[in-house]
């Protein structure tokens, strides 16, 4: 038997990452549904939500088209009920006041929902600081680029639908 050469292990490690990246990716959507139902919400509304707070205030078409959700009552129903749950709230847009602007209740996005990440966060913040600092840029990199391309890949499949 003859030993594996350079490019069997590289092709090896690189289908172990694929393998190890799609099961992080099955189990980040089982964690945010997880942290949705924690806060009483469902796994649409959390990911709305989620957005609000990551890309800051937009009107409800804006938040129709990032969470890949239809303009019309859907959009209006998760906004109701997260309006309701206390977590966002409407106003007028001071450019059109024809339109509104969907944002997070900071307080309560802070008291209801990032305190369920403080284990999480304290693990990962374990795990990272084991890391180089060149390691940590080094993965940052790579996240960032992979959330571009995993950006990239969502809206081609939309526009197929």
């Amino acid at each position: 038997m003859r030993p594996h050469s350079e490019e069997d292990r590289s092709l090896g490690t690189l289908m172990s990452l694929a393998t190890a990246l799609r099961v992080q990716a099955a189990r980040t959507v089982l964690f945010q549904s997880a942290v949705a139902q924690s806060v009483g919400l469902n796994a649409t509304d959390f990911n709305c939500l989620s957005l609000l707070d990551l890309e800051g205030p937009m009107t409800p078409g804006q938040l129709a088209e990032r969470a890949g959700l239809s303009r019309g009552g859907a959009i209006t129903t998760v906004i109701d009920r997260l309006q309701k749950a206390g977590f966002v709230r409407r106003r007028p847009d001071a450019g059109d006041r024809r339109r509104v602007i969907v944002e997070t209740v900071p307080e309560a996005f802070a008291e209801r929902v990032d305190t369920v990440f403080t284990d999480y966060r304290a693990a990962l913040g374990k795990l990272l600081s084991e890391l180089t600092p060149e390691q940590q840029e080094l993965l940052l990199d790579l996240t960032n680029r992979g959330n571009e391309i995993f950006h990239a890949e969502t809206l081609r499949l939309q526009a197929r639908a």
